[in-house]
């Protein structure tokens, strides 16, 4: 099982900019399914693609120009 960090695809104010690790179960194509790490004891959530993106907080959560 491997651990991502999600972020809310949109970069506004008003939208949680909070960065969500999740323990990936299974992925497809436009779905992330896992538990946040933070809460283990929560059921598999389905993490839709077009509205997470993964990022690397070791680098910058600020995608390339």
């Amino acid at each position: 099982m491997r651990i991502i960090k999600l972020k809310c695809e949109l970069d506004q104010a008003n939208y949680d900019q909070t960065i969500r690790e999740v323990a990936v179960e299974s992925e497809d194509e436009n779905n992330w399914y896992g538990k946040p790490v933070a809460n283990p004891d929560c059921l598999t959530l389905q993490w839709p693609k077009f509205a997470w993106k993964e990022v690397d907080e070791t680098t910058s959560a600020i995608p390339e120009q």
